[in-house]
Order: structure tokens, then C-alpha cells, then sequence
């Protein structure tokens, strides 16, 4: 890869060809606005806010050329329990505190330190994600995030476990017999070793088996082994075949030596049925004549279980209750009866989607949630498969079934709130396998904000009065209410509940989500994509002057990234509402604005507009199918013939007028009018109110005339952005 100079150095090409920057070539400028250097050095040039969690920061003209004002836009945005608030300089204020917070991820740096209380295996404190039951011997232990993903919890799943070792000391162990066989156990003698079970066969002609129930694992892998003695006195009985009650194989037709022990085995096996069935053949074949006589023996059957289903039994509670973060919240989702515990490990694989399976039959739930009131927002990500169960719902343990707060799914996800029997939804389809939703509760006559995959969707509807304090007490997944409702189908990946209003972080929130579990979130907030807006708070003056470019209004703020990457052609304005102004005013009776911009329909537009003493005002230079620099009524038009990118020269001495366009020859207007500018200056509108659809890359404002700089000025800007 060829490397400059200029880019090992960091730093962009600033100089024109005989070394001198704008501002060397034309100094004491009364501002000066540019994503390149105009000084020589590396000046601060621009104030960004990235669309996706609306955090600012400062870049350099270098910064801006290198890429790292992109990747800032682009960047991981913070997890949901390290998120600040907003404040005048960006996402610096406290910490967003929530009221709970569940996922099988780290959901910051702020996650709460807990006691693993319950698990079978005593554990130190740690920041745990979840509680997880193996369905072999139902042993419990809690797990970190790490621990998910690394193998940890899946190596405790997986533990080899014992399900069957054979015992014939006293008797037959269990084991039956059928189709004409007859099964006796403590056998003693037989090739040197006692307490073996023997099999003999009687003289029907028919299957002859032996069994044992309850000993195979269904749906999970094992390993089975067995020693197998074969006398060389038998007449018809010379093989074996070894099955579940569904007859599939375990180990397949096979004749061991005679007259001496014999082991078979077989490994990673996976069977549908519980009961281990052993089949005498001759010569392989399964039906046939008994002599009344043949026996075979077993001895050291063992069947091992390598694999497992794990259950979650502990949902933890991530989050804190205080700025310190020293304080875990503990509002943690519990199941402690087996059979209604979700999966996390399904026949000793992470189940889909990296979230707990709930299967229509199963819930999690956290009481005693303490100091829920009227408002509760509840953030989550979830994958449907069947039904319209809820994902997660704010429910009363004391109150009716119907005082309830819920996100379900069904063919589209919905919020729903439930308070004395009235009921409000918003519905909306979104694709894809993992469904982002954003629920919002703010009282008695509520806007319910729904977002889908961070489409916001938004409703309003009284529901009869607020929920009242405490009365919002328990948190369920997998169910509409405490009480009742339809149980959901489906994997929850992650949830988290505060009960504050957090509209204006949802995008902050919903970026991290999204990125963590790879949603196409909207293009312009989708940082997992590296689709994320930029936009313009401040452009700075690098004239010295301090006098810099400010639009505080979000909503308001000229673009500088778009869908993750930087635009060609500097600050693209809307055409709607997108403007900016100086922090303070430009006195001047003389004026020259140097300006490189391009309109996307020629309509009347300001690019650098100011107001003088004059009650009609005097704007500095706008676009109107032409340039203009205006003195009273007496106005100088320059025709544009041309939306690409331009550079504009306006000069006014006094007396005269002077305009051109990209190095042309100027065209001059004398006026008796003077014009006597103090104002702050208006970029991307006209005082009028009439802004630019179309861009600025560079304007530089004089308050003395420049006629003399003139042509050295063009040739630098000219040259910089080969505009010809």
C-alpha cells in the first residue's frame, strides 16, 4: 500500500503552490469556516453528533481527512448500564439507572457483582448472568457472561453422568424378560468372574429379549458399553443386537468370540426411547427356534450421558441502583419449578439465538419490584415462533388481571397496557428473525411509543387512570400478566425496564442492542451496519475570532455523515430546516465572503446571509438561480448555470460591488446605498427564512476589501478542490 507523506504525517494537504494557506494569504479574516486547515496547522474544525446515541464530539481538519471523524460515527455505541444522560456537551451527564436489566451478554462495565445463592457448587461473588439446572442430575451453578460463550456452561451441561452402571451381586437389577427368555442375576463363575445376570432361552420359536427401562437418555448423546460371554455349548443362540424399545440401534449385530468375555461399545448415540433391550440371534437373525438350553451372560452394562439440556432457573438482575454502581438492584427473574424453567441448552448446544428458550409453557418471574409508578418503559429483543404470548410484561401481584403492561408478539409485536379493563395496543410488522421493540407508559392519558427495529411507532389513549405506586410490582417473561394470559413461544435475547421515560435515549439504547445482536436497525442510527448520521453542532472559526457556526437544535443540525459515510461536499444543508448561525455579530461597512458551495435545485437559498441597519435588511450572499450580494434595492446577479460545487467571490468596497464565480472575471455594480452590517450571520438560510438545499464546503468572511487577495485567494481554493 502506497503511504504519503502528508498521511504518515496525519495530517491533510493544507498549502497552496507556493506554500501559503488561505489565512497566510489573506490574514485577519472576520471568520472563517472549513473542514480543511485555513492556518497552516491542525485546527479543531468541527463539533459531531452521531446520530445513534446523539454523543458530540470535537474533531481536527487531519481527523476529518484521516477517517477518525467517520469511525467516531460508526463507532460500538456504549452498553445500555454505562449509558450517561444528555447534556449541552454531549453524553457526559449521570448514569441512566434501570430498573432491571437481563441479557446472557455484559451489559456494561456498571453490571451488578452478586452471590451465587443456590448453586449447588459454592461460588465467590462475580458478575453473574444466569442460573442454569442440568437436566442430568439437576445440579445448579450460576454463570458470568464469559462462561456463556467461552464453553464454561456448556462443559457443566455436558458433564459425563453416570445414568446406569449394572449391578448383578443380588439379583437380575431390574432388568425383565420377554419372548420366551428368562433372566437371572448373581451368576457366579463364568470366565473367572462372579455376579453376572445370565439370559436363557426356552424352546419357542419367536424374538427372545431381555430389558431394562428408565436407563437410556432420550434425546441426549451417550456412550454405552458391556462385556458379553458367549459359551461355545450353545447350539442356536451365537450373536446379539443391542436396542432401544423404538429399535434403534445402539450396538449392531455382532457374534464375540466364544467362551470368553467380550466388550461392545458404542459412543454419541442418540435415542428417542428410555428402555435398553438386548435381542439373542442366531447367526444374526432375530426370530428363531429355541433349544430350551442357550444361555448368554452380561456383566459391567454402563451407560453414560455426555450431553444434557440446561435449564435456567435464575434470570439475574444486572442492573444497579445508584451512580456509584455499587449497589445491585437484585429484581432477578426466577423459576423454581423444573418443569417451568426455559431453556438455555437444548441435547448440549446453546439454543438458537443466543437467548433463553421459552416454549409456550414456561416463564421467569421477579417479585416484590419496588417503586413502579405510572410511567415504565420496557425495552427488548425477542424471536417469535408461534402464538401471541408476551415477551415481557409489568404486572400486579395483588390487584386483577387486568393492571398489567406488556410487549407481545403475534404477527407483529405490540404494547399493550391493560388498567381498570381498558386496553390500548400499537401494532407493526417488522422483519427479520430478532424483533427490537420499545415500549412506553407515561400515565393515565399515555403516548405509548413502540419501536420496532427502531421504526418508531407512536399512539395516545387514555386508559382510565395512572397505575399508582407499588402497583406495577412484578416483572414476567413469557406471559401477559401474573395471573393469566396466552405464554410466549419463542427465545428472549435481552430485556431491560426503567421506570423513567426514556424517549430521548432510545436510539442510544436500541444502538448498542442492535449492533450486539446484528439488527438491521434504520439506516442514518445503524452503527452494527456502520450506517450511522452525522450532523454538524458547531463549525469552528479558524480565524481566531472565536466567532463560530452553531446549531444547537438536533433536528435542525446540517448533515456531515450520511448512512456512515462522510460526504463529498462538506455540510449538506436540507432545504427544510437546516441552519446555523455565528455567536456573534459581524460589524462591518465593507465585505468579502470567499464561499464554496453547491445548490441541489438552484432554488432562493441563503449560503451566508447578514442584515444590516437598513429596515429591509441587506443580505451578504444567497442563491437565487444566481449569486447575489445585495445593497438596499441595488442588487449584483451572477447567473448559474450549474448545481456541482462552486466557489463564490463577493466583494464590496464601499462604493462598488464585485462578484464572480470560479476564477471568472468579475462582474461590478456601483451603488450610492452604503452598506453598514451588525448582525450575526446566517448560514445555510436566508433572513428571510428561505434555506439551501445543497452544500457548503468553505466560507471565509473579511471585513476589509479584498480585491487585491483576490485572484491568489481563488487559485488556493480553486486548487484544493479542483473546481475548474
Amino acid at each position: 500500500m502506497h503511504v504519503s507523506l502528508d498521511s504518515a504525517l496525519g495530517r491533510q494537504r493544507r498549502l497552496n503552490s507556493v506554500g501559503e494557506s488561505v489565512l497566510q494569504i489573506a490574514p485577519n479574516a472576520a471568520a472563517a469556516y472549513s473542514l480543511r486547515s485555513l492556518t497552516g496547522g491542525d485546527p479543531k474544525v468541527v463539533r459531531v453528533r452521531r446520530g445513534s446515541d446523539n454523543h458530540e464530539q470535537d474533531f481536527t481538519a487531519s481527523e476529518v481527512s484521516s477517517g477518525a471523524l467517520t469511525s467516531f460515527v460508526n463507532a460500538q455505541v456504549t452498553p445500555p448500564l454505562d449509558i450517561k444522560a444528555l447534556t449541552a456537551t454531549g453524553r457526559d451527564g449521570d448514569f441512566l439507572i434501570a430498573k432491571a436489566a437481563y441479557s446472557l451478554r455484559s451489559l456494561g462495565t456498571r453490571q451488578a457483582t452478586l452471590a451465587a445463592t443456590g448453586d449447588t457448587v459454592a461460588r465467590a461473588d462475580g458478575k453473574y448472568v444466569c442460573q442454569v439446572r442440568r437436566s442430568s442430575d439437576d445440579a445448579v451453578k450460576s454463570f458470568t457472561a464469559a462462561e456463556v460463550t467461552d464453553g464454561t456452561l456448556l462443559a457443566f451441561t455436558n458433564a459425563d453422568y453416570a445414568k446406569y452402571t449394572s449391578d448383578f451381586s443380588s439379583g437380575d437389577d431390574s432388568w425383565g424378560a420377554f419372548d420366551d427368555v428368562t433372566e437371572t442375576g448373581n451368576i457366579d463363575g463364568i470366565g473367572g468372574l462372579d455376579d453376572n445376570l445370565r439370559l436363557a432361552i426356552g424352546s419357542a420359536t419367536s424374538n427372545h429379549r431381555a430389558f431394562r427401562s428408565n436407563v437410556l437418555p432420550v434425546n441426549q448423546k451417550f456412550n454405552f458399553s458391556a462385556r458379553i460371554f458367549i459359551p461355545s455349548t450353545n447350539s442356536v443362540v451365537d450373536s446379539i443386537i443391542i436396542r432401544d424399545a423404538s429399535n434403534n440401534v445402539i450396538v449392531a449385530s455382532t457374534t464375540p468370540t466364544q467362551d470368553q468375555w467380550v466388550t461392545v461399545t458404542a459412543n454419541n448415540v442418540t435415542l428417542t426411547n428410555a428402555q435398553l433391550r438386548v435381542n439373542l440371534q442366531d447367526g444374526g437373525v432375530n426370530t428363531f427356534a429355541g433349544n430350551g438350553s442357550d444361555v448368554i451372560y452380561l456383566r459391567e452394562i454402563t451407560v453414560t450421558q455426555v450431553t444434557s439440556d440446561g435449564f435456567v432457573k435464575t434470570w439475574y438482575d444486572q442492573s444497579v441502583t445508584n451512580q456509584a454502581g455499587d449497589t445491585a438492584t437484585g429484581n432477578h427473574a426466577v423459576q423454581g419449578t423444573a418443569a417451568d424453567q426455559p431453556k438455555i441448552v437444548n441435547a448440549g448446544a446453546l439454543v438458537a439465538d443466543s437467548g433463553i428458550d421459552f416454549d409456550g409453557s414456561q416463564t421467569l418471574v421477579a417479585t416484590s419490584v419496588l417503586g413502579m409508578g405510572a410511567t415504565a418503559t420496557l425495552i427488548s429483543a425477542s424471536v417469535r415462533d408461534n402464538g401471541s404470548g408476551a415477551v415481557i410484561s409489568l404486572g400486579s401481584s395483588a390487584s386483577s388481571s387486568n393492571t398489567y403492561f406488556a410487549t407481545t408478539e403475534g404477527g407483529s409485536v405490540s404494547q399493550t397496557t391493560s388498567r381498570n379493563t381498558t386496553s390500548v395496543s400499537i401494532n407493526a410488522s417488522v422483519s427479520g428473525a430478532t424483533r427490537l421493540s420499545f415500549s412506553l407508559t407515561t400515565g393515565q392519558t399515555s403516548t405509548k411509543s413502540g419501536a420496532l427495529g427502531g421504526a418508531l411507532v407512536e399512539s395516545t389513549s387514555d386508559y382510565g387512570s395512572d397505575f399508582t405506586s407499588g402497583e406495577l410490582d412484578t416483572i414476567t417473561f413469557g406471559k401477559l400478566r401474573p395471573t393469566s394470559g396466552t405464554l410466549f413461544d419463542g427465545r428472549v435475547r435481552e430485556a431491560l425496564i426503567y421506570d423513567t421515560d426514556q424517549t430521548d435515549n432510545r436510539t442510544a439504547i436500541e444502538a448498542n442492542i442492535g449492533e450486539a445482536y446484528s439488527i438491521d436497525l434504520p439506516s442514518g442510527v445503524d452503527p452494527g451496519f456502520d450506517q450511522v448520521d452525522g450532523f454538524v453542532e458547531t463549525w469552528y472559526d479558524q480565524s481566531g475570532n472565536s466567532n463560530n457556526a452553531v446549531q444547537a437544535t438536533a433536528g435542525s443540525q446540517p448533515k456531515i455523515v450520511n448512512a456512515g459515510s462522510l460526504l463529498a461536499d462538506g455540510l449538506t444543508f436540507d432545504g427544510s430546516d437546516d441552519s446555523m448561525a455565528t455567536t456573534s455579530a459581524i460589524n462591518s461597512t465593507n465585505i468579502a465572503i470567499a464561499c464554496v458551495s453547491k445548490s441541489a435545485n438552484n432554488a432562493t437559498a441563503g449560503i451566508f446571509s447578514m442584515l444590516d441597519g437598513f429596515n429591509d435588511g441587506h443580505e451578504a450572499l444567497y442563491l437565487a438561480g444566481e449569486i447575489r450580494i445585495a445593497s438596499n434595492s441595488s442588487d449584483l446577479d451572477v447567473s448559474i448555470t450549474t448545481t456541482n460545487q462552486n466557489l463564490y467571490f463577493a466583494n464590496y468596497d464601499g462604493s462598488t460591488q464585485s462578484l464572480s464565480s470560479n476564477g471568472g472575471t468579475p462582474s461590478t455594480k456601483s451603488t450610492s446605498q452604503t452598506i453598514s452590517v451588525s448582525s450575526v450571520a446566517q448560514i445555510g438560510s436566508r433572513s428571510g427564512g428561505n434555506r439551501l438545499n445543497g452544500s457548503i464546503e468553505e466560507i471565509i468572511v473579511y471585513t476589509a476589501d479584498q480585491s487585491a487577495n483576490r485572484t491568489a485567494l481563488e487559485t488556493n481554493i480553486l486548487s484544493h478542490y479542483g473546481i475548474s
